[in-house]
Formats: C-alpha cells, structure tokens, sequence
C-alpha cells in the first residue's frame, strides 16, 4: 500500500519521524510495565510472607513514588515530542504535495484544462490530500508501534504462559485474516467512491461558475435534478462502501471482544487446577486487554490507510500526467523580440477528427498590425494559441526571429507577448493588484498611467477605495467594459514586444471603444500588434489582415487592397454592414437592455 513515489517525501521528515517514534515507545511500552507491577503486588507483596506489614507498606509506597515519576517526567514530556514531531512531519508533507499538485497545475497543457473541470482538479488538491493526512497519521502514528506494542505484548504473555498466549496469538491471526480479506473489497470501493466524488465536485463548480447563467435561463430546476441524478448515483457508492466497512469492523470486533472472555475462561481453569498464580492471571489477563487495543487499532486502520493509498495514487496520477508541449534540455532564451514571426506550412487539429488549420503560411513583421478575420471557427484564435505555445502544430513549424519556438524556453517566449481577451479573468482581490499581475513590481505611479492609457483610471478613482477596491470572486462586482479595461491595463503595463488582442474591445460600448483603440494605436506604435475582431470596423487601419475560411488563409492585404479584390473579406464586410444598419432602434435597444 506504500507508493514508491511517495517515499522522498517521507524521506525528507525522518528525522522528526523517528523523534516521533522514539516518544511512541515511551508512550505506549511503559503502560505495558503495569501488569506486571500488580503481579508482583499480588504474588509477592500482598500474598507473599517474606515481608512483613511495614514492609509491604514500604514497598507499595516505593512502587507509588516510581510510577509518578516516571508517568510525570518521562510518559508526559516523550507524549508531546511524539504528537508534536508526527504532527509537523505530517504537515510539512500535506503541504509539499500541495505545492507539488499547484506547480502541476501551473505546468499543464492548455489541452488538459480543455478536457477536465476545475472541480476534479481541485479535489486532488483538498480532498485527496485530506485523506493523505489520515493515512499519514495512521501508518506514521500509531501502526508501526501498535505493531510493536502487540509484538511486545505477546512477547510477554509467552512468557507468563505460553499455552495461553498461543491461543491469543491463533484468535489475532484470524482477526487480521479476516481484516485482510475485507480490505481488498474496500479499496475497489473506495476508489469507484472518490472518482465519483471527484465527477460531482466538478459539477458543483461548473454551476457555481454558471449560476448567474443559469439564472437567466431559469435553469435552476433542471440544474438541481441533474444534482439530485448525481448524488443519487454518488449514494449507491458510499453506502456500498459503508455496507463493507460496517461488515468488516463488525465482523472483526466480535472477534476482537469475544478474545479476553475465552481467555479469561481458560485462565481461570489453570488457577483452579494449579498451574496459573492470581497475580498471573491478572497480568495476563490485563495483557489480553492491552493487545486488544494495537489489535483493533491495526484493525480500524485498515480503512483509513486503504482510502490513502488510492488518494495518493490518485494524486501521483496528477502529477505524473506527461505534457504535450515539452520544453527543450537547455533552451534558449528569447530576451527580446527583434524581427518576425512566421507560420511555415502549419497544419493543426485538436483531436484528429477535425483539421483546424490546413497548410497555413504567413509572416508578420515586427512592428506592424496585423488581423485575423473570418467566421467563428475558422482557426484565428488557434494561431494565436498556437504562437504562445499553448499547443504545438501537427505538422510545420512557427518561427520567431528565424528560430522554431519549440527553441525558446516557454516562459521566454510568452514573456514578449501580453495578450487581451474577450472573457478576461479577474482575481479577487484589489484592482490594483489585478493591474500588477502584468508587472508584480510596478509602482503606484505605473500602475495609474497604465489605468489611464485604457481609459480605467477615471471610473476606478470613483469606486469606494480606489486602486484598493476589491472586486470580488471573477471581478463580479464590475461591468463587462470596466473588466476589460483592467484587463488592458494591465497588459499596458507589462509593456510586451507583441500585442495581442482576441476580441479585446467587444465588451466596451462605441464611445469607450473608441477610446481604447486610440490608446492602443498609441501603445503599439513600436510593438507588433496581433488582433482578432468580429466587428471589422475595428480592423480597417491594421498593415495586413489574413483572412481564413476553413483552416486556410484565402486572402491578405490590407483593408482597402481586400475590398479592392470582391472576394471573401468584402462578403464579410458588406454583410456586416448591412447587419448594423438593421439594428433594432435605440428605444427599442433600451428597452431591451433594461430587461
């Protein structure tokens, strides 16, 4: 049940594990001197005639003194070094495995995040490493001396009498048998258990992600019986589960109380025949009851270190999931942009079915505007990610100052770009410290100029606390213009060689748009600048727009050389135009809007 993986992580805390062992013995071998006390108080002090009255006095009043002290200056203080150096181990290894879990997270592919949700994601870094704890409590804590505890135990008790020992010893074997027996049915539903618990989490975090949505559509009702589907389907596991933990601690505790009482049985026999002293009979039946405890607690461990074992597999399949995008051994640094970026024959599908980008060659000079247009779906957003190296192509190869990408150490690469999207994600904390995510060591001063380029700083002036002012889970305490005001402001402020810009404005109003795409030709005078637009109005001045149509670039120029052409681009452009001069009135765009 111990994973291999695991073991550098228990390697780093040994030292304050075998602190924490050596308080364990103290802990749990100097009760087992009690039995043997009260025979020897019973045979030898209280029956015996060797010593007189006064003596016997002496003797237990000696015996006293001893247990105080050592119950009170040894037992005690060794009792603290063992649940303070288990409990810090354990802690720092909690800890590292969710560093570990967060690094992996921050190393994945964009393809991972595609295909899994958040919740599942998260589980792995609360939950299952919640049930790491336990098993790190049961296996560090008390299995490895509760195992010695019994050895000593019985050890013991072969000793005293050997005949009844083995009996003892033939009761335990089939109780571990038996926990044994029932362990491995544990594990199978312990891991269909926290699947599925992991399924449901990512669920309940979509629809908190989506509640306004579906608030909108009046979907509450259909949300909750797809819920109740899921914990109904979740319930079957666990009560399954619980059906075979309640069976085998059931089935094994019987066993377990039944011991002392036919042990006590027989031992009485022995004292009736003469083979067995009383005082021999109360240590070893005080004995008896001292190994049912390391004996149900090996028991009732069971489980818990079962549902660790899958937890930290679970874990460990996290984080031995292989990336698609590699890095190179030693790559390059690219420190800084300098003359072009090229597409060389670039093919690209995301899962083989479908080919999103079909044989796509272009070259972007540094310095200039470029833009992408076509209809949704068509693979603009795709080049881009295919730039930053989100993905890598299926076949050619883009090129940056001459030199492949998969050349570049990623964080190189993506270091020269800053990137404005058109659902931007904010962080819950300050505006100010959602501005310097684009440069962490900015001052006030740089972070107000960079409001003020993306015409943020007035609004955000106006709010409660400034630049101080929280914005709330998502930023949903700011309309969708103010977000992406804050958004560009902060790629303003990271001040990057190649701008890019997905849909960057779409959530401003025409007067505010106006004024960021002033900002921006601004900004981008001396940097490459990459837009994808739906509205073409906001595209007209680029150098050269690319036009796609499935997965191939079918036309380039600049605005008015593609209207010049009659082809696809002024199809667009024409159908666009005709799309805004049948817009709804502006009463009725009122009207609309205030429902």
């Amino acid at each position: 049940m111990f994973n291999k993986q695991f073991a550098p992580y228990v390697k780093k805390e040994a030292l304050l594990y075998i602190w924490g062992f050596v308080g364990s013995l103290f802990r749990f071998l100097i009760p087992l001197s009690v039995p043997l006390i009260l025979k020897f108080i019973f045979d030898d002090v209280l029956q015996g005639s060797i010593y007189t009255n006064a003596e016997k006095v002496e003797k237990l009043f000696f015996i006293a003194i001893c247990m105080v002290i050592i119950f009170l200056f040894i037992r005690y203080p060794m009792e603290y070094v063992r649940q303070y150096c288990i409990h810090t181990a354990n802690n720092n290894i909690l800890k590292k495995l969710r560093q570990d879990i967060f690094d992996k997270i921050h190393s994945l592919d964009a393809k991972y995040f595609t295909e899994n949700k958040s919740g599942e994601i998260g589980t792995r870094f609360f939950d299952d490493v919640e049930k790491v704890k336990g098993y790190l409590t049961a296996t560090f804590g008390n299995i490895l001396i509760e195992m010695i505890v019994l050895v000593t135990v019985i050890g013991i008790m072969l000793v005293l009498n050997p005949k009844l020992a083995m009996i003892s010893i033939v009761l335990i074997t089939i109780q571990f048998l038996l926990a044994h027996f029932f362990s491995k049915k544990f594990k199978v539903s312990t891991k269909n258990m926290m699947n599925e618990r992991s399924v449901l989490n990512g669920f309940v975090f979509e629809k908190i992600q989506g509640a306004f949505i579906s608030k909108l559509f009046s979907a509450e009702k259909r949300d909750k019986e797809e819920l109740d589907d899921r914990l109904g389907q979740y319930e079957v596991l666990t009560n399954k589960h619980a059906k075979i933990n309640a069976l085998s601690l059931s089935t094994v505790n019987v066993l377990i109380d039944f011991t002392p009482l036919l042990v006590a049985f027989i031992a009485s026999w022995f004292v009736i025949e003469g083979n067995l002293t009383v005082g021999s009979l109360i240590a070893f039946f005080a004995y008896v009851e001292k190994m049912r405890s390391p004996v149900a607690a090996l028991v009732q461990a069971f489980p818990v270190i079962t549902e660790g074992s899958v937890a930290l597999q679970r874990i460990f399949d996290f984080l031995n999931i292989s990336k698609t995008v590699k890095e190179k051994e030693n790559p390059t640094e690219l420190k800084t942009f300098n003359k072009s970026i090229t597409f060389n024959n670039v093919s690209f599908s995301y899962d083989q079915s479908r080919q999103i980008l079909n044989h796509v060659n272009f070259k972007m000079e540094k310095g200039k505007t470029y833009a992408f247009v076509g209809e949704s779906g068509g693979g603009k957003s795709t080049i881009l990610q295919l730039l930053m190296r989100m993905y890598d192509t299926s076949s050619g190869e883009v090129l940056v100052d001459g030199r492949d990408i998969k050349d570049y150490s990623i964080s190189s690469l993506r270091e020269q770009m800053g990137i404005v999207t058109q659902d931007n994600f904010l962080y819950s904390s300050s505006i100010k410290d959602n501005i310097k995510l684009g440069k962490p060591d900015a001052t006030d001063q740089e972070v107000k100029r960079a409001a003020e380029k993306a015409f943020a700083d007035e609004f955000i002036r106006k709010l409660p606390k400034g630049y101080e002012t929280e914005i709330g889970e998502r930023g949903i305490k700011l309309s969708g213009g103010q977000k992406q005001r804050i958004s560009l402001a902060r790629v303003f402020l990271k001040d990057p060689s190649i701008l890019i810009l997905d849909e960057a404005t779409s959530a401003l109003d025409n007067e505010s748009e106006k004024l960021v795409q002033q900002s921006l030709f601004t900004v981008g005078k001396d940097k490459t600048v990459i837009m994808i637009a739906h509205r073409l109005s906001t595209i007209v001045n680029a150098d050269t727009i690319f036009v796609l149509k499935n997965g191939e670039i079918i036309e380039s120029g600049s605005h008015q050389q593609l209207m010049r052409l009659n082809g696809y681009y002024k199809e667009l452009h024409s159908k666009q135009n005709e799309h805004e001069t049948k817009k709804p009135s502006t009463k009725i765009t009122k009207m609309i809007s205030a429902v």
